[in-house]
């Protein structure tokens, strides 16, 4: 048992800091929250000395295997990474305590969320899609992938027909999986300026109704606004990206009725900034003109503007997106260049993404009840975004697992 004393509570719902706050812990849960909790004698206690509590952040968007630094092709496999252990480090070292695999090899991050889970294993909360839905000669396949054939085989579900693709989509429930991911992709800035065929509207419909019927969340990568239409009015219950570097680019007053919709739905947005800032370079040197990201800020800004809801995710794993900082400086984009005050960064990353992931009220909040997943901060977050940086501790169901004090 733990006691938190002389707390900045941040609680992630995007309520103001709360000071001289306690926090008890105890056995994996918070038990109590308030100024005037009686702390058990046997308690641990921690004078936090109005130091900044706030829940774990989540990354609603990452690939467990991708080396972020690496030179080779490809997702690694739970073995050749050892059970993800660079991701599992760098994750917790960031405050990041769950996170959500969208996409990777099928049975490898069930059986690690499941050793993470069971104790055998450090490592923040997973969740897991397992396979990707795309078309074998499309994105991520013959991009990122490379075509490498361990990845391909591995991360990838390629349905040619409705049929198969609701199979698929049970193969995925069977195998333990937590939600599906779609990939609805015709471009990509490394075959720029050639297009590629997506799924077929069947094919991707039946994707979403076979989801559904099981009790899974469909989520879906998208290229453009015109594929989030689609997807939209097929009951998608969340947009990846929204745009992509190399896709079409579109006057934004046409989609006003895209973004009522998603309001009205409530179909949150996770536009995984990172990525694209990530590939900016890339794009330039390929000499590619279309959805450059100054565009893609004007969408997502719009976006936001309209009511949309946004998670935070990174695409981290991406080479050049690193896991774990990389939620820092995605929330930082949100502030910076969409204009969100850090308050309401900090909930898309936390309350926000907890409601994507069906865990409300559980994690990304600092509640009586909700699992210990939390951070302390010696500066105020809340003010400036950049005091991400000046983490001194990270709780992982009541654990301390980082201690920077």
């Amino acid at each position: 048992m733990i006691a938190f004393i002389n707390a900045t509570i941040i609680d992630g719902t995007g309520a103001a800091p709360k000071k001289g706050m306690k926090v008890l812990v105890d056995d994996k849960k918070i038990t109590a929250v308030g100024r005037f909790i009686i702390i058990p004698d046997e308690a641990g206690v921690i004078d936090l000395k109005g130091a900044y509590l706030l829940p774990g952040l989540i990354d609603a968007h990452s690939h467990l295997g991708d080396h972020p630094f690496k030179d080779k092709p490809g997702i690694d496999t739970a073995q050749k990474s050892n059970y993800y252990e660079q991701m599992r480090k760098m994750t917790l070292d960031a405050g990041v305590t769950t996170i959500r695999s969208c996409g990777d090899h099928m049975p490898d991050t069930a059986m690690t969320r499941d050793m993470i889970n069971n104790g055998e294993l450090e490592g923040p909360r997973l969740i897991c899609s397992g396979k990707s839905f795309l078309r074998k000669d499309g994105h991520p396949a013959v991009t990122v992938w490379a075509c490498d054939q361990t990845t391909v085989d591995g991360c990838g579900a390629y349905p040619d027909t409705a049929n198969e693709a609701r199979r698929m989509v049970r193969e995925a429930k069977d195998a333990g999986m937590d939600f599906i991911k779609i990939v609805v992709s015709d471009i990509h800035v490394s075959y720029w300026p050639e297009y590629k065929e997506r799924l077929s509207d069947d094919i991707l419909e039946a994707i979403v109704d076979e989801s559904h019927k099981l009790g899974l969340r469909a989520v879906s990568h998208v290229d453009n606004l015109r594929q989030a239409e689609l997807m939209v009015s097929f009951g998608i219950d969340e947009i990846h990206h929204l745009t992509n570097m190399g896709s079409k680019m579109y006057e934004l007053p046409e989609f006003d009725g895209l973004f009522k919709e998603m309001c009205e739905k409530g179909i949150p947005l996770v536009p995984t900034i990172s990525a694209p800032r990530a590939f900016e370079g890339a794009r330039i040197e390929r000499g590619c003109t279309d959805s450059p990201l100054d565009y893609q800020l004007q969408v997502l800004k719009r976006a936001y503007e309209f009511g949309v809801t946004f998670g935070a995710g990174c695409d981290s794993g991406c080479p050049g997106v690193p896991w774990g900082q990389c939620i820092w400086q995605e929330m930082a984009e949100y502030v910076y260049n969409l204009g969100m005050t850090p308050l309401e960064a900090i909930r898309c990353a936390t309350s926000n993404n907890a409601r994507l992931m069906e865990m409300e009220n559980q994690i990304g909040v600092v509640h009586t009840g909700a699992f210990a997943d939390l951070i302390v901060t010696e500066k105020d977050p809340s003010e400036k975004i950049e005091n991400f940086a000046s983490i001194l501790m990270v709780i992982r169901e009541g654990k301390i697992v980082r201690d920077y004090r």
